[in-house]
């Protein structure tokens, strides 16, 4: 009886290309034309929502004369019909810095170094091109002040301090505040008069 064989990963192109849909890229269909010019890149999307760009996906199979040309081709056809979508080309392996340079004279390259990366490596490769995501605003503003002050006190005992931060925290996040000031402002007077702190 023979091992189970693990599942085979996602090609690498369309990892990048499934990434790129979830960021709100559509798929090209294969070849790629533009002005009545087929340009056969290996993958290609496009921005729909918040971004305009167009996408091209290579690996490092792809040889880099041929790349050079396709691109330029590409580039000179969009300039044709005044496209104004920036080209961004994210590059799936390794390529030498020299090609890597002359790619850049005609778009973004954004280069994905392994040659079989894991989805956490693609999406760091991509991460200009895709939408932010930031924290809920429960985060950026501060949560619950009682829930934070009771999760910063911990278990412990039940000082007279204790129960007054809690008590602020009651109230809100300015009361909570004012609270942390007054006891800090205490220990700074005890230790050092004329000391306050206004905060």
């Amino acid at each position: 009886m023979t091992a189970p064989q693990a599942a085979p990963q996602t090609a690498p192109l369309e990892m990048v290309i499934a990434v790129l849909e979830r960021g709100g890229y559509q798929r090209l269909p294969k070849p790629l034309t533009v002005a009545g010019m087929e340009f056969d890149f290996e993958a290609a999307a496009r921005g729909t929502q918040r971004s305009h760009d167009l996408v091209l996906v290579t690996t490092d199979r792809l040889p880099a004369p041929r790349l050079q040309r396709l691109l330029a081709g590409l580039t000179r056809s969009l300039d044709l019909t005044q496209s104004r979508r920036p080209v961004t080309l994210v590059i799936v392996g390794g390529r030498a810095a020299k090609d890597k340079s002359e790619l850049e004279r005609h778009a973004r390259v954004l280069q994905v170094e392994s040659a079989d990366p894991s989805q956490a490596e693609v999406e760091r490769a991509i991460a200009v091109l895709l939408p932010l995501d930031l924290p809920a605003a429960v985060i950026m503003h501060g949560g619950d002040p009682l829930n934070e002050v009771l999760a910063t006190l911990g278990l412990g005992p039940d000082t007279a301090d204790h129960i007054a931060l809690v008590r602020a925290a009651i109230g809100g996040a300015d009361e909570a505040r004012g609270a942390l000031r007054d006891y800090v402002n205490v220990g700074i007077v005890a230790t050092s008069p004329g000391g306050a702190f206004d905060g």
